[in-house]
């Protein structure tokens, strides 16, 4: 059990750090063009944290308890990104219309960071909404069906997605899957542990067994969809945000080539 803890552990750091990433970060941004950092990261906010008119430099919703505190210490050596998207249920637009405008977002700006900036790592992190926009566009790179190539795609983390599939990687043993489905499991193949959801137990959006008005309506009462800061990972139960910090810090920090040396065997 404890071992196989570590290794879940190792996962959540190496599939931040990404694989394959074998040159240094050291070029530059073609004449003109803003300046590529170590890392780039994606965060796309969950229905009604932001809208299509945020400015993308600013933290808003769940996900700056995550970005704030990286982006303070790295500065320039790391960029984070907020995708602006409609991030609605029904106003201004459906769901559906608002969540492939959020990946049509992602998609385009992470195509073009990966196309100036080569040597730039690029990580995707989405809540609620934005775990379905992040699955949408793993998925679409997959089929190379957009401009970003999967391997650019160091690492995704989709929290409390209601696409989330039970058996696709995930780092915590929740029983349940997404309220709007599954997406293909096997198209995720080509990521090779860089891909994984999150969702905490009793979360209706990703949790669910049943469409069930009541039992929506109890899932939700009880906070669990805004639990994510401080789910606990095991081993350790560090908290779901410390993790992800530490794989985010722990790249930026040695850089490409010397990355995996601080997760070890």
């Amino acid at each position: 059990m404890a071992g196989g803890g570590k290794r879940r552990v190792l996962l959540v750091l190496v599939l931040l750090l990404g694989a394959g990433l074998l040159a240094a970060p050291t070029a530059g941004a073609a004449p003109g063009a803003p300046a590529c950092p170590t890392v780039t990261l994606f965060a796309v906010p969950g229905t009604g944290e932001t809208s299509e008119a945020a400015d993308p430099a600013v933290a808003v919703g769940l996900l700056a308890g995550l970005t704030n505190p990286l982006a303070q210490r790295w500065g320039d050596q790391l960029s984070v990104r907020y995708v602006p998207y409609p991030a609605s249920l029904d106003r201004p637009v459906l769901y559906p219309l608002s969540e492939l405008r959020g990946a049509d977002r992602l998609a385009r700006d992470a195509a073009d960071v990966a196309a100036r900036c080569p040597d730039t790592t690029i990580n995707l992190v989405g809540y609620s909404q934005g775990g379905d926009v992040v699955s949408d566009v793993v998925h679409r790179a997959a089929r190379r069906t957009i401009a970003l190539p999967p391997e650019r795609i160091a690492g995704a983390v989709m929290l409390g997605s209601p696409r989330r599939d039970p058996e696709a990687a995930n780092l915590v043993d929740t029983p349940g899957r997404g309220i709007l489905g599954p997406r293909p499991t096997r198209e995720l193949d080509v990521y090779d542990g860089r891909v994984y959801e999150v969702c905490a137990p009793g979360d209706p959006i990703c949790a669910t067994e049943t469409l069930d008005w009541r039992v929506f309506r109890d899932g939700w009462s009880s906070g669990a969809h805004r639990a994510y800061p401080a789910l606990p990972i095991v081993p350790g139960d560090l908290p779901l945000f410390t993790v992800l910090e530490r794989g985010i810090d722990t790249l930026v920090a040695r850089g490409t080539v010397t990355a995996f040396a601080a997760v070890g065997p």
